[in-house]
């Protein structure tokens, strides 16, 4: 295996959050949907308040429980800007941790404009607050509930917004793989498909070439597979955006239904193995 293809870096964990975007299992589970926002007359949102708003998402690498509300790729954006642009990320006492950032530095590098005003990126934190999940490996060897975030507000002190990452998300980021792709953040940032960044987002966690079947890779992404007409609507919009896939290693074959990328990545994709523990989530490429 080259060097470069897949690189592992031990921190402590305020390096670890401060060089990561998110866990890999994070983005092979299907925590944030592969949609901008969710419609409140969706077959998916029907099923969410008929489960007494928990949504149930399982794929090879876990299954997971969402929850309180349907995160989307708005809410993993988000994330990624204020983990990439924060101005300064610390430990706090019993394990939380604390990350500073401008609201309008975080704006800005989400939409590149400041189009979006405070209270939209609080109502949006607030969403991600008031939203739980359990995780659980296929293997069932490990098994975690957390809320991301414990509360946000402004720090007189660092004259800057912050959030508080809970204790147990705190743990689960500590155990997991996590990819750092923030080199890649501004130009994922800027195509407009919700569905295509969590394409992105997913062959990001594999180190090196990938293949799976469109039909499993939409459900790994946690895509809302209403009816047989939602599914071939996404498979278009995959098909029709050849050119920009390609732009990632990206390929889809229509008459396969196989979608896959080739070749390694550079040092724009990394990834980050925690201090106490060399297992790795099972799964990762490495052929």
């Amino acid at each position: 295996m080259e060097k470069h293809q897949l690189v592992f870096k031990e921190f402590d964990i305020v390096k670890k959050f401060e060089n990561s975007n998110a866990t890999v299992s994070e983005l092979r589970t299907g925590v944030f949907a592969p949609i901008e926002k969710i419609s409140s007359t969706s077959k998916t949102y029907t099923q969410f308040i008929e489960n007494q708003k928990k949504r149930y998402i399982e794929t090879s690498w876990g299954k997971t429980v969402i929850k309180g509300n349907i995160l989307t790729q708005t809410h993993r954006d988000l994330l990624d800007c204020l983990f990439a642009g924060a101005k300064e990320i610390k430990e706090l006492e019993g394990g939380a941790i604390a990350i500073y950032f401008s609201t309008s530095d975080i704006l800005k590098s989400y939409s590149g404009t400041t189009s979006r005003n405070t209270k939209w990126l609080k109502d949006k934190l607030d969403e991600i607050q008031t939203t739980a999940i359990e995780f659980r490996t296929t293997d069932g060897e490990d098994f975690y509930s957390f809320n991301i975030i414990s509360s946000f507000a402004y720090s007189t002190k660092h004259k800057s917004f912050g959030i508080v990452i809970t204790p147990e998300y705190r743990k689960y980021f500590e155990d997991q793989l996590t990819v750092n792709y923030t080199k890649e953040l501004p130009k994922l940032l800027k195509v407009k498909s919700a569905l295509l960044r969590a394409v992105i987002r997913f062959f990001w966690t594999h180190a090196q070439a990938s293949t799976m079947s469109i039909d499993n890779l939409l459900q790994t992404i946690g895509f809302p597979m209403e009816s047989i007409r939602t599914k071939q609507t996404a498979i278009k919009e995959i098909r029709d955006s050849a050119e920009l896939l390609k732009d990632y290693g990206i390929t889809y074959e229509p008459k396969t239904k196989l979608i896959y990328r080739k070749g390694s990545f550079d040092n724009s994709i990394t990834f980050m193995s925690t201090p106490n523990r060399t297992k790795e989530l099972p799964g990762l490429s490495e052929e």
